[in-house]
């Protein structure tokens, strides 16, 4: 039942709302509420640049074939579009205090906008594809209800004129709105205010961050998100609609409510994230390396690896797991240098009270939760050897303690 009804309605039908009621009470920059042409033309804009920029794109990423046999193409071209993007919006805000004024006095039009098209969107993924998806008897057997199938999606890899959609809705819309508001907000805060440490600092570690995931973004495409979630509401709306309006929102309250915290603070907590920061990829870097060459050094030694098994297509496939490094000492290290960083960006503005840290709570839960989802699709891939990698690393996420 829950699954089925409680927590897609609940996303669907509330969240939008909350988040609305949230950026209007803090806003003193969006003076305007409702959607108008200024933010149509703002929303589709941002929606035309990014798709373009895969369907115009000459470097190729084949992906990974997934469960239901597609083999997706990605734009490969990601860090270049985050430079060109992002020096020519901070251009046009440092040069034009009126763009940043238009922007902020129409972000909650923006974000209403953005919820608007994006559901419309959604809904026309839905009915595209409601009768044509690989395992569409499966979901009839399991009584799957038409509002989870809505919410979950139907298909891994949907397309648009050969774009792939969750490149465009994650990558190439939500990942580049998050950067693109928050260095327009910054520039809203110089313009009418002068430097601000706590923006400085956290619109950098972000930016760093948002930077690195651009640079990365081929990697990305193996992840769960793109290799095991549907293009339905959760991801897609996510991507269009939660992303700009949550993500951001640490910056637009500095933006509104400007906090005064010491140069010393401010470049101690810069130090820290920019630790994390590193820390987060030399994580990544590990496995990455692991995956080249499986006779790599770790930390001075050979690597240490626990030899697996999986079934796919029918057929029995040998892997690796990786037990030296950062992966000797918790199963998800990478997510706890991603809260740590994320608790540098949002901490600066602390003295204002508990909006500024909205997000950091959000990641806290989301990651914690991603845990144990990824853990239940390791557990049904590699069955009791997920088991005995667990004894050999027995802890989830932070070492000697969960």
């Amino acid at each position: 039942m829950i699954k089925n009804y409680v927590a897609p309605l609940t996303l669907v039908a509330v969240l939008p709302i909350v988040l609305y009621l949230v950026l209007k009470k803090t806003t003193t920059i969006s003076k305007k509420v409702l959607p108008n042409i200024i933010s149509f033309v703002f929303v589709i804009t941002l929606a035309a640049v990014g798709y373009y920029s895969i369907a115009l794109s000459k470097e190729k990423f084949i992906g990974p074939t997934n469960v239901d046999g597609t083999t997706p193409t990605y734009a490969d071209n990601g860090l270049s579009f985050w430079l060109v993007t992002s020096i020519i919006v901070s251009f046009i805000s440092f040069i034009s205090p009126t763009f940043v004024d238009l922007f902020t006095e129409n972000f909650i039009p923006f974000i209403l906008t953005c919820n608007i098209l994006g559901l419309l969107f959604v809904i026309y993924l839905y009915n595209k594809d409601k009768n044509d998806y690989f395992d569409k008897e499966e979901d009839d057997k399991k009584g799957h209800s038409a509002l989870f199938k809505f919410y979950r999606g139907l298909k891994f890899h949907p397309t648009i004129f050969g774009v792939d959609i969750k490149q465009w809705t994650n990558c190439r819309f939500g990942m580049i709105a998050w950067q693109l508001i928050i260095l327009i907000f910054a520039f809203y805060l110089y313009h009418h205010i002068g430097f601000n440490w706590a923006m400085f600092v956290s619109v950098l570690l972000q930016t760093i961050y948002i930077g690195k995931f651009f640079h990365w973004e081929t990697g990305y495409f193996n992840t769960l998100d793109i290799t095991l979630d549907r293009a339905g509401y959760y991801i897609c709306w996510g991507c269009l609609v939660f992303v700009p309006a949550f993500y951001t929102l640490t910056t637009y309250f500095l933006a509104n409510h400007p906090p005064n915290i010491s140069p010393l603070f401010a470049l101690f907590v810069l130090a820290m994230g920019m630790l994390f920061i590193y820390l987060n990829y030399e994580v990544d870097r590990q496995k990455e390396a692991f995956k080249a060459d499986n006779n790599t050094d770790i930390w001075g030694k050979k690597a240490a690896f626990l030899p697996v098994k999986y079934m796919k297509d029918g057929k029995e496939k040998d892997s690796k797991l990786l037990l030296s490094g950062f992966w000797g000492m918790s199963r998800h290290m990478n997510y706890v240098f991603e809260i740590l960083l994320t608790l540098c960006w949002c901490i600066v503005g602390i003295t204002m009270g508990v909006i500024p840290m909205l997000y950091f709570i959000f990641i806290v839960i989301l990651l914690t939760h991603r845990v144990f989802r990824d853990e239940d699709k390791c557990k049904a891939k590699y069955g009791e050897y997920w088991n005995q990698y667990c004894e050999k690393v027995p802890y989830r996420l932070i070492p000697k303690i969960f």
